[in-house]
């Protein structure tokens, strides 16, 4: 049988914890050629509204130590616009009953059978947290103050995972544009983690001091400017376009996700040449080119840097204390849906949760 979870009951089945166990382990066979991934690939057409775009996005991963390997996709229109931070870029809730799209499917290695479907969205959150909190255990573990620019669904998953990774954490700075959403954050926070969660009202005072400046927002232009930070700061994003210009070139140490760090894009009406970057203009176009700023040019390649596997596997000197930091959470991997996709699989099964559909109903009798 077939396993079909909800993101209630992964919510429920997963702990962070246990992500940030499994997720390290799988960083590990990452980093000592144990796992693949397949990079993720988008493929953009034009949807109704001039700052639209439809885009079905693909990432896959397998992972041998747990006989697994998984698809994520999602099928999404995106939009594109001016926000109080720079150009934002948000999934619009178009499917039936206002909801998104995005599926992970995991797959047996030993028999080929699917194993289980489930929703990305508390996955994608818990995935991005952890990852970003791995690679903050190694290169800040003594971090007290922590600056987090953003409020939304991916900037509680930063917290929860910096605040299990990070024992030494006292105190969070959050700020958003909106007033708000910072303060339900903070009220919420609070409360979930324990230590102290200060709304503030500029993203400067924020950043002022800290030894941990985490970037989760929905913005496509630099949300923090290297002359607010702290000589001695780890950061952290979720996409390098929040990087303001001349903090890479700064750092002591930059490691990143993953070497590949831009998706291949396909567009319709360009032919077989694929794209690649982040928001490409050539997708984009028209008044969707014209909200997207030019991304400054940058002395470092991020093709170059050393990646988290190779972190986690000692293979990546650290500097002195006290020096500039930073993980560059580029691009996500097929492997981390493979990894807690598994995990989910597993607490669901000796819980007896989820639904069941008959394996057979998704399987052939005809060679493919």
């Amino acid at each position: 049988m077939t396993l079909v979870l909800s993101n209630d009951e992964i919510a429920e089945l997963l702990t962070v914890p246990e992500c940030l166990a499994r997720l390290e382990e799988t960083y590990r066979d990452l980093g000592e050629r144990k796992a693949a991934n397949r990079p993720r690939s988008d493929v953009y057409l034009p949807a109704d509204g001039a700052t639209e775009r439809y885009v079905f996005k693909t990432m896959d991963g397998v992972v041998p130590r747990y006989e697994v390997a998984a698809l994520r996709l999602n099928s999404d229109v995106i939009r594109w616009q001016p926000g109080a931070a720079g150009v934002r870029k948000d999934k619009q809730p178009l499917a039936p009953g206002g909801k998104w799209v995005g599926l992970v499917l995991l797959f047996s290695t030993r028999t080929g059978e699917p194993l289980a479907i489930m929703p990305d969205g508390v996955i994608q959150r818990l995935r991005v947290g952890a990852t970003n909190a791995i690679a903050a255990r190694y290169l800040a573990p003594e971090a007290r103050t922590y600056a987090l620019l953003g409020a939304g669904w991916q900037a509680g998953g930063q917290a929860l995972a910096m605040a299990a990774a990070l024992p030494s954490l006292r105190e969070l700075r959050v700020y958003s544009p909106t007033r708000a959403n910072r303060e339900r954050f903070a009220a919420e926070m609070t409360d979930r983690l324990g230590l102290e969660v200060r709304p503030v009202d500029d993203p400067r005072i924020a950043v002022r001091r800290a030894d941990l400046v985490g970037m989760a927002t929905n913005s496509v232009s630099s949300v923090v400017d290297l002359e607010w930070v702290e000589p001695h700061a780890h950061l952290t994003c979720v996409k390098d376009s929040e990087l303001g210009p001349g903090i890479l070139e700064r750092c002591a140490l930059v490691v990143v996700h993953t070497r590949i760090w831009q998706p291949t894009n396909y567009l319709v009406g360009a032919g077989e040449e694929p794209v690649y970057g982040h928001d490409p203009l050539q997708a984009l176009g028209g008044s969707l080119g014209d909200l997207q700023p030019a991304r400054p040019a940058s002395a470092i390649d991020l093709s170059t840097l050393p990646t988290l596997g190779e972190l986690v596997t000692g293979q990546v000197p650290t500097p002195p204390a006290g020096s500039m930091t930073c993980f560059v959470n580029v691009m996500g991997l097929g492997t981390q849906f493979a990894a807690l996709g598994f995990l989910a699989y597993e607490r669901a099964r000796e819980r007896g949760v989820g639904r069941e559909l008959p394996t057979d109903w998704l399987l052939e009798s005809v060679h493919p």
